[in-house]
């Protein structure tokens, strides 16, 4: 057919509507030349101009140098990831790593994993009859690496079980014609980039199978069998090569070639016919063009409303008189990819500011489409249908702009609100609304009320008859094509962007046939998410940044064909899942090799799975020991503020191992201990340091290693040996077993269970005499020893009747004496005025003297009485039972706990008491001071005038 011919060059007054639209004329010159006056290829050279800036955080110069830099410290940055966060959910699928702005190329490899036709071929590829170092062209060497990585990470989506992989090797071996790395945050278009990707993937693919096929490398490179060129201008030069269309300039390489007859051609590519139809000329045919995605202007409002605009544009036509007429440039899609993709144009150019500006306004589309009304084959019928529509088209464009008027009124006011606002102020001014801050004395408001209100009536009368009037007309636009039904797309990918053209982010939606689940990818994180979500954000609205930028739909043969196999096409199971793990379309694509990697890469990961979490333990191991090095200073300096007036000596510090060994004088094995108390509450299971298992010696030194690092800053010093732990660990026992009995004994005395308290005082003498003698509990068994006899026997003379258990404990203190604890530093004549004391309680209380003699018999003869030594010693059950329960409360004390040194605290507060009980300290200062016998009477005296009550 006869080609029509469009103007070569660019109009004036063309010239001038894009220098308006924020266009420099280098700009609109160098896309008007590459596309040979092909309107819509102009149009689409401009709006990659735009889209220049919707690639978010635009990269600078010196990121194009140093990408490899960039790209290994977020590597850096992936593995120091928290354990948890690297294992997948179950039925969840794999996210990618950002490795430097990478957002939307991440977005766009989700999607293609998606679509199971990309991925088997690419899956399936065998590169072991290829030599690279044979392949003369670089590009092509360059191809079959970026095919060979980008197999190795699919791989890794379908089977590891990683939260997220790496793509990073993917994006290194991206190159340009001329062997450079394509820094992948420059690019100015997603869908000038996807377009070449795509053209580098068939040509890794094409090359692989025909120099499997011919056995020969070269063949392929001498020559490409049945390859056309994509987007190819046919008149273009490097001398009209200016500015944005460079050298750099990928979407117009002649090299950027894809077979015709190749799997991605199929997929993604297009075909459109155009024709011009001049008014009383009939149409002409133009060049076919070749399509790989359609763009939509956002003002459109909805994708078939845009898709009809796109596909019937307004051109010039240049007549055979030299003369220029209007016509119109009728797109046909003559050949249908599998998968339709469409590029909303939401960035425009604010001519107030001189600056683009994201449109946020909201676009409509459908889960599903019909494409039969834009195809070659069915251009008569749908010519028809569209004369035919033509009438109503011409009403809607009619009812929108008087719609639009509403929102229009004097600028830019909203009739229908506005009046709403004005009858609302105006019903404020009535007396009951006179504290209202609006209110106005005026009594003639209601005429204007009613004729406000007239007006307001009137407009939404309007506006809710043209709704009506519209939703009426576009139903039977849309019933008109009913006959044309039968070629039909599923939305399956919503490509999201979220921002300003200057500054945002990329994240993609994509719909699982298997599950019917929507996805939400956002580069590590994935999950579920909802439609009514899904839709709600990628329509877009004013108030909300988020709104849909590439859309993918699915030729429904293909969704059947899918969920007409047996086995799912995606589980997304993790190795657990041992049922279900590989068990589906995906899976059964993978080669022995593939899965034996995936195996080695999911055992790797659980190693590293147990090496990250020793790290994470070993990391709080540290901060604990910190936290505890700090608290201990902190209760060493409040233990050492406290005063004790009536001791001779302080008692040691004892609220926990560690801080017992705090005040030795070398404080290493002290730091040993904290230590240990760290591991043990991190790692129970080892048993810290001292404990059985042994230890780890790897893990020990790792632990040591650390400690040295941000403790001592020198080398790792040894451990001490269990047997010096276990020396200081009984010796902290022991020292808790004396405290330990100074409580027991006060409160048996308190508790008026004055046998026990013999029995508990003799048990402490015994264990204080072991102790250095300049112990406390050694100077404080030489200070209780009289004061709590004559303690005692105070307290049976106030009872005024003396029985047959008193008897009983009058006897075990004289037995209690006879023992000689401590003998030496007794006071003069002490064992004679115990005898004393004791029988003036017997004969004061009416007991006679014979009872007398038989209880102070041994004093008496200075002989033993057995049975009741033998007393002293074999009732300690209540008072080991009570030990251990202290020790077992001790002992896993470590600092977290806010009783403090309870054990301590009571015991020395009652022991202050005790020392302050007035009839003790007199008779206790007469006996020390008497060389003699004291006087009854006085006994008597200083015990009744003197109770312990008070």
């Amino acid at each position: 057919m006869q080609q029509s011919q469009l103007h070569k060059h660019i109009d004036d007054g063309l010239l001038q509507q894009e220098l308006q639209n924020g266009y420099s004329q280098d700009e609109i010159l160098n896309a008007w030349y590459a596309s040979s006056g092909n309107r819509s290829l102009f149009q689409q050279l401009l709006q990659g101009m735009k889209n220049q800036s919707f690639i978010i955080s635009p990269i600078t110069q010196q990121f194009n140098d140093d990408i490899q830099v960039a790209m290994e410290a977020s590597l850096t940055l992936h593995q120091q990831n928290i354990p948890e966060g690297k294992i997948r959910i179950d039925k969840i699928p794999c996210g990618l790593l950002n490795v430097g702005n990478t957002c939307y190329f991440n977005s766009l490899l989700q999607t293609y994993y998606f679509i199971s036709d990309f991925v088997s071929p690419i899956i399936k590829c065998k590169f072991d009859h290829i030599n690279l170092q044979n392949i003369v062209d670089k590009r092509v060497v360059n191809s079959i690496q970026l095919l060979k990585n980008l197999q190795n990470l699919f791989v890794l989506m379908i089977g590891s079980d990683r939260q997220f992989v790496d793509p990073k090797q993917v994006i290194l071996s991206i190159y340009d014609d001329f062997g450079k790395a394509l820094p992948i945050g420059d690019q100015k278009d997603v869908g000038e980039f996807n377009n070449y990707f795509l053209s580098r993937i068939d040509e890794g693919i094409t090359y692989l199978t025909q120099s499997q096929q011919k056995g020969q490398q070269q063949q392929f490179q001498q020559n490409y069998p049945g390859q056309s060129v994509i987007q190819n201008p046919t008149n273009y030069s490097h001398q009209q090569n200016k500015s944005f269309i460079s050298q750099k300039s990928l979407l117009f390489r002649k090299s950027s070639v894809i077979a015709e007859n190749s799997v991605m051609y199929k997929l993604f590519y297009g075909k459109f016919t155009p024709q011009i139809i001049i008014q009383g000329q009939g149409s002409k045919d133009c060049q076919q063009e070749i399509f790989n995605y359609i763009q939509i202007d956002v003002n459109s409002k909805s994708l078939i409303e845009g898709l009809e605009k796109q596909l019937n544009q307004v051109v010039e036509y240049k007549n055979d008189i030299d003369g220029y007429s209007e016509a119109i440039k009728q797109f046909w899609i003559s050949q249908a990819p599998q998968v339709l993709t469409f590029q909303i144009q939401r960035v425009e150019f604010n001519k107030q500011f001189c600056s683009f500006a994201k449109n946020n306004s909201p676009f409509l589309f459908d889960k599903e489409i019909y494409i039969d009304r834009f195809l070659l084959s069915n251009q008569k019928i749908a010519r028809d249908i569209q004369t035919q529509n033509q009438q109503m088209n011409d009403r809607l464009k009619k009812i929108d702009e008087e719609l639009e008027m509403l929102n229009q009124f004097n600028g830019n006011v909203q009739i229908i609100q506005n009046l709403e606002n004005t009858l609302q102020f105006l019903k404020l001014q009535t007396p009951n609304e006179k504290q209202n801050p609006f209110y106005v004395n005026n009594n003639d408001n209601q005429a204007v009320i009613n004729s406000i209100s007239q007006y307001h009536q009137y407009f939404i009368k309007k506006r809710d008859s043209l709704l009506k009037e519209k939703k009426e007309t576009e139903l039977k636009i849309s019933q008109s094509y009913n006959n044309l039904k039968k070629q039909k797309y599923i939305l399956q990918s919503i490509l999201m962007h979220e921002g300003s053209p200057n500054a945002g982010h990329y994240f993609v939606y994509i719909y699982n046939i298997d599950d019917q689940k929507w996805y939400v990818f956002n580069d590590t994180l994935v999950q579920e998410e909802t439609e009514e979500n899904v839709l709600k954000y990628a329509f877009g609205d004013q108030t909300n940044s988020k709104s849909a930028y590439l859309i993918q739909y699915v030729k429904e043969d293909k969704v059947k064909q899918t969920q007409n196999q047996n086995k799912k096409q995606k589980l997304f199971s993790t190795s657990n899942d041992t049922n279900n793990y590989l068990n589906d379309v995906y899976g059964s694509l993978l080669s022995q090799q593939q899965r034996d990697f995936l195996y080695q890469d999911n055992q790797k990961l659980k190693k590293e799975i147990i090496q990250q979490q020793l790290v994470t333990q070993i990391e709080i191991i540290v901060s604990i020991y910190h936290q505890y090095l700090e608290i201990a200073n902190e209760k060493q300096i409040k233990y050492q503020q406290k005063q004790y007036k009536l001791l001779q000596y302080k008692p040691p510090l004892i609220e926990n191992f560690a801080m017992y060994l705090k005040m030795k004088p070398d404080e290493k094995m002290f730091r040993w201990v904290i230590l240990d108390y760290a591991i043990k509450k991190m790692m129970p299971t080892t048993d810290g340091l001292f404990g059985k298992p042994h230890f780890d010696e790897n893990l020990k030194i790792q632990i040591l290693a650390e400690v040295n690092k941000y403790v001592y800053n020198k080398p790792i010093q040894p451990i001490p040996q269990n047997q010096e732990y276990q020396q200081l660990l009984d010796e902290y026992k022991n020292v808790l077993k004396l405290q330990s009995m100074i409580a027991y004994v006060l409160e048996q005395y308190n508790n008026n269970n004055l046998k026990e308290t013999v029995i508990a005082l003799h048990f402490y003498m015994k264990l204080a005499k072991l102790t250095n003698q300049q112990s406390f509990f050694y100077n404080l068994a030489l200070q209780l020893k009289p004061l709590v006899l004559l303690g005692i026997i105070c307290k049976i003379f106030y009872q005024k009747n003396i029985g047959d258990q008193d008897i009983l404990v009058f006897k075990l203190i004289i037995a209690f004496q006879m023992q000689e604890h401590f003998l030496y530093k007794d006071l003069p004549l002490w064992s004679k005025q115990l005898q004393n004391l004791i029988g003036v309680a017997l004969l004061t209380q009416g007991q006679n003297e014979k009872l007398s003699q038989d209880v102070l018999k041994p004093l008496i003869q200075n002989k033993k009485d057995f049975d009741m030594c033998s007393q002293l010693d074999t009732s300690f059950q209540k008072i080991d039972q009570y030990y251990q329960s202290i020790q077992s409360i001790y002992l896993n004390k470590q600092f977290e706990s806010d009783l403090d040194d309870y054990l301590q605290d009571n015991s020395m507060n009652s022991l202050q008491t005790f020392l302050q009980i007035k009839c003790i300290l007199i008779l206790f200062d007469k006996i020390q001071k008497s060389n003699s016998i004291l006087d009854k009477k006085d006994i008597i005296k200083i015990i009744e005038e003197n109770p312990q009550n008070k």
